[in-house]
């Protein structure tokens, strides 16, 4: 299959020296860009596990598809770690805990995210609650309501909160005027108001951001529909020279091992095509075999030309074929 028909994550996935550990990552990096602050530290770990098998832009990568929540590259990040065993599952929620709890409570996006991430991995809520009170030490709170009174009152009251204990009136002045405590609201309020501000220009330069990557990015698949005429007919003429270089070498070896040893015609073809020696174990004919089935088998060769997919198809049933009869005799 084609690499542009793969998502950013689906292809950095089948480069992966570990699919694993990029799954995690992704879903890691997904927490951590949900958290109410990002801290150094966290940023550090993340790049530590990065660099166990990936590149530097691999792991920029991952942090842009957490930034847009593509909930496609997500499940299916979710689906691999889903093929490990029950404790892996649990060492991963543990990290996913730690990172979402570093700099204090959960946010309100990482409640759900947490739990969504164990329903992907089919970790039940009372094994999930469990560990988050292993880690830190507290129990695990239903998420906060955005659609219910109370939850905005509660931030209308910290915002309107006055300074406490210094701004307080001393016993002996109790008669003192209350706008004395005023300026401390005020302060607060104007440092909210600040915050609130930087927060949406950073919301806007993101969207920016976004929005010219997204621009390149049709400019890229415009110019790759442009050229892709010319780059059929290459990829197709490297691909005759290719199965003419592979058709000469294979009658080569046939006629090598015709002249080396006396097996059964069939039995010579066998190992001819898995490439093989006379001498060859089964282990080795099976990791041959893996690695033949993988390089020419027909869902690679999907969309393109009827041949090239003929001709798949006829390689990987000649693999198979060989496969088993060196099998039975191994």
């Amino acid at each position: 299959m084609a690499v542009a028909r793969f998502s950013p994550f689906e292809a950095l996935l089948l480069k992966s020296q570990n699919q694993r550990q990029s799954a995690e990552l992704l879903l890691l990096a997904w927490v951590f860009v949900n958290k109410h602050e990002a801290l150094d530290e966290d940023r550090r770990y993340l790049e530590t596990l990065g660099k166990r098998c990936h590149r530097e832009r691999d792991l920029v990568t991952l942090m842009e598809i957490a930034r847009r929540t593509d909930l496609g590259d997500i499940q299916l990040a979710a689906e691999v770690l889903a093929r490990d065993s029950a404790e892996t599952a649990s060492l991963f929620l543990r990290q996913a805990i730690a990172l979402a709890t570093s700099d204090g409570e959960l946010s309100l996006r990482n409640h759900h995210i947490l739990r969504f991430l164990a329903d992907l991995i089919r970790v039940m809520p009372e094994d999930l609650s469990r560990w988050f009170l292993e880690v830190t030490g507290r129990q695990l709170q239903a998420p906060p309501d955005p659609s219910r009174r109370s939850y905005w009152a509660s931030i209308e009251e910290d915002a309107e909160t006055i300074e406490p204990q210094e701004e307080a009136p001393a016993p002996d002045n109790q008669e003192a005027p209350r706008s004395a405590s005023r300026p401390g609201w005020r302060q607060r309020a104007r440092e909210m108001a600040d915050r609130q501000w930087q927060q949406r220009q950073q919301r806007q330069r993101r969207r920016d951001q976004e929005r010219q990557q997204a621009q390149q990015e049709r400019l890229d698949a415009e110019t790759r529909e442009k050229e892709r005429p010319a780059r059929a007919d290459q990829e197709r003429a490297k691909e005759q020279a290719r199965q003419r270089r592979e058709e000469q070498r294979r009658r080569q070896d046939q006629a090598h091992a015709e002249a080396a040893f006396h097996a059964p015609y069939r039995f010579r073809m066998a190992l001819i095509e898995l490439e093989l020696e006379a001498n060859a174990s089964p282990v080795e004919i099976k990791r041959a075999y893996r690695r033949l089935a993988q390089r020419h088998h027909p869902d690679r060769f999907h969309g393109q030309s009827e041949w090239r997919l003929k001709l798949a198809s006829q390689r990987f049933q000649r693999i198979q074929n060989a496969y088993e009869l060196l099998m039975q005799h191994a």
